[in-house]
């Protein structure tokens, strides 16, 4: 009996459960008393149990005059049983999944103030991204000096540049003479005849993020998602071949 019982705990039955309809199934139908005789259970135990087999399916109870007899059903009822578990299981083992998918879909926001979390944004860009990789800037600061001096961290320029990062930046006409050539960074300006473009704000996609930064009020966010990143990166290139 030992080594079927893994196979009835699976369908959440115990020893007792497995020793009745085991032996049921060896010497045929029986009557309470016969049963306890084949599976040294007391009558209170045969029919505390016999109720949830009978439920179940796989015991079947019959009545000869006033006397109750059990038999056992096809093994059949237990593949039934392991089948309808299978099936709620795959169904569940789907929902889980599901679940464990919508990790990645679901944004992860970062909020701060002040300088500190100005910086922080630089900081992830360099920290965050693979040698080689690419990222994408829409700035529309008015002065790129003090931006420098009070918010970029003094390593930035040279992990960014160790990395090799090439960079795509579209910015204003009036930031954009100030700018040097570089061979990994491709720019383009927005005409003054369209917009200005000092608001101070600065936007930048890199890997499966998307940072604003505030230089107004001095706030910044970064928002981890990749669809979000993918739908950004989509119409800052649409802009950048516009212009």
């Amino acid at each position: 009996m030992k080594k079927f019982l893994p196979m009835f705990r699976l369908l959440g039955l115990g020893e007792q459960e497995a020793n009745i309809y085991l032996s049921l199934l060896e010497y045929g139908t029986l009557g309470i008393t016969e049963l306890g005789e084949k599976t040294s259970l007391h009558r209170t135990q045969l029919y505390r149990v016999l109720p949830f087999l009978i439920e179940l399916g796989l015991v079947v109870q019959t009545q000869t005059g006033k006397k109750k007899l059990y038999a056992p059903a096809s093994p059949q009822v237990l593949q039934a049983t392991f089948d309808t578990i299978a099936t709620q299981n795959n169904q569940n083992i789907a929902y889980l999944e599901k679940l464990y998918q919508n990790i990645d879909t679901k944004p992860t926001v970062i909020y701060e103030k002040w300088a500190k979390g100005i910086k922080h944004v630089f900081e992830d860009i360099v920290n965050s991204t693979q040698k080689w990789d690419v990222f994408y800037r829409i700035t529309s600061e008015t002065d790129t000096d003090f931006i420098n001096e009070n918010y970029l961290p003094k390593d930035y320029r040279e992990k960014r540049d160790k990395k090799d990062l090439e960079r795509y930046v579209i910015m204003s006409s009036k930031a954009g003479k100030l700018k040097s050539p570089r061979l990994e960074r491709e720019l383009k300006v927005i005409p003054e005849k369209i917009d200005e473009f000092e608001d101070n704000v600065l936007m930048t996609i890199y890997g499966q993020k998307v940072a604003f930064v505030d230089f107004n009020s001095q706030s910044s966010i970064i928002i981890e998602n990749k669809q979000i990143a993918d739908f950004q990166k989509k119409l800052f290139q649409m802009l950048y071949k516009s212009l």
